[in-house]
């Protein structure tokens, strides 16, 4: 098969060559002001990079980067029009997950964002398929602009933006939109911001070497006096011979209230979920837990806790110890089996702690927030360990819908399958914290 791509006449104008310049560099140069389109690969490709220099090669970075902006712009369409096919069975945020091998939120975004460019913005997606925005610098303008609705106000704001792209990074380009949209918009900038203090939220991202964020997004007045309490708090720790760093004595602080309030210390209320406290389990093999083996532990699917942590808990604050069986083989927790309509709390306990996650196609919601479903229905499916997993609630909606349809292997690994036959499995948590391998059974990651 012959691919064909019609290539702009710039193209074939000679060139004046450098002298730190090779012709391919010259050339990439050239083109630096020509709407990007597929020619641009096939010219990419035929350049040997090993021959440019350095300032070529800065060139071909920057041709490179636009025809990333072109494919982006170009994704972006292709994603509007599927959400915009007339498909009644069909859930466009299931089947896009899917295909970009990404949870559903963020399918939903993607959606969203390409909804909004291709109608409200779409001098911005231009300038994006002709390489002069970049996606990043896209989706920075986009989230400046999600609550404006008067298209008079965009079309202008477009404008602006586009006469003053120059050489700014997307948080600048961004900056000057938010600030052009100010003085555009004055009321309905102050109408957005009433609305959006209904927006403020508690979210939670585990990060690295067992690390994690917790991002408080909230009014800016209470933002400010979150963060004057968390920094009083440390300076009052430091007056007092505190010699841990600053940072850390300040995640302590709201870490204190939180432990107080989920063992009823702050208000004498102990809260409940399906029908027990709450848990914040960290897993550990016996040898360790009894001091023998140096193996850290675990927050299921979070985060590692250095072993000495463990030990300072199990010593400072006798928590209670719970034994769970896995196999030593594939890392899975062991199950017995539980009949009745409604799960009970130790079975939604027991699904909880297999899963650690929803079983949502790439999802990363805990199974904390889940739902506890049927993946065969009641009362077809029986109401036991072996039916039941973790559905975040927009995903348990697409299943009961059709659009989403779920199996259960022997070994609790989960199948879940769209409406248009795409799927993915996911296994049971993998608790091992060694890597032997002695019966040759292949890890089991989470698909």
């Amino acid at each position: 098969m012959m691919l064909m791509t019609n290539a702009p006449v710039e193209l074939y104008d000679q060139v004046a060559i450098g002298p730190a310049s090779t012709v391919d560099g010259e050339m990439l140069t050239h083109l630096d002001e020509v709407p990007a389109g597929a020619w641009l690969a096939v010219v990419l490709e035929s350049v040997d990079r090993s021959q440019l220099t350095a300032l070529d090669l800065l060139a071909y970075q920057q041709a490179c980067a636009r025809l990333a902006a072109w494919v982006a712009a170009q994704q972006t369409a292709a994603v509007a029009q599927f959400a915009a096919c007339p498909h009644p069975d069909v859930a466009p945020d299931v089947e896009v997950g899917f295909a970009f091998r990404e949870p559903r939120g963020a399918a939903q975004r993607r959606i969203w964002q390409a909804r909004r460019l291709m109608r409200c913005l779409p001098r911005w997606w231009r300038a994006m398929a002709d390489g002069d925005l970049s996606e990043r610098h896209i989706a920075k303008l986009v989230e400046v602009t999600a609550t404006v609705e008067n298209l008079d106000v965009l079309s202008r704001l477009e404008d602006r933006v586009l006469a003053n792209i120059g050489v700014k990074t997307p948080d600048e380009l961004a900056r000057y939109a938010r600030d052009t949209l100010k003085r555009l918009d004055p009321d309905g900038t102050a109408r957005r911001a009433r609305k959006a203090r209904d927006d403020a939220d508690v979210t939670f991202h585990p990060a690295d070497d067992g690390m994690g964020d917790v991002i408080t997004h909230g009014p800016i007045e209470d933002a400010v006096l979150f963060k004057t309490g968390v920094d009083a708090y440390a300076a009052a720790a430091k007056q007092c011979g505190d010699q841990r760093p600053i940072g850390v004595i300040r995640a302590e602080a709201p870490t204190k209230w939180a432990s107080d309030y989920l063992r009823g210390l702050a208000d004498g209320h102990v809260p409940r979920s399906a029908g027990r406290p709450l848990e914040i389990g960290i897993t550990l093999p016996l040898r360790s837990a009894l001091g023998l083996d140096p193996l850290p532990g675990e927050v299921p699917g979070l985060g590692i806790v250095p072993r000495e942590v463990i030990a300072k808990l199990i010593r400072d604050e006798l928590p209670k110890l719970r034994l769970m069986v896995i196999d030593e083989h594939t890392g899975r927790l062991l199950h017995r089996a539980e009949a009745s309509y409604r799960p009970t709390p130790d079975q939604v306990a027991h699904v909880r702690a297999t899963y650690v996650f929803s079983c949502g196609p790439g999802s990363t919601i805990l199974a904390t927030r889940c739902d506890i479903d049927h993946a065969v229905p009641a009362p077809v499916g029986p109401t036991q360990v072996g039916n039941l997993i973790p559905f975040d609630r927009p995903n348990h909606v697409h299943k009961t819908r059709g659009s989403l349809s779920v199996t259960i292997g022997d070994s609790d690994t989960v199948h879940v399958t769209s409406r248009l036959g795409q799927s993915r499995t996911v296994h049971p948590y993998d608790y091992r914290m060694t890597d032997d391998n002695e019966s040759g059974t292949s890890d089991q990651p989470r698909t």
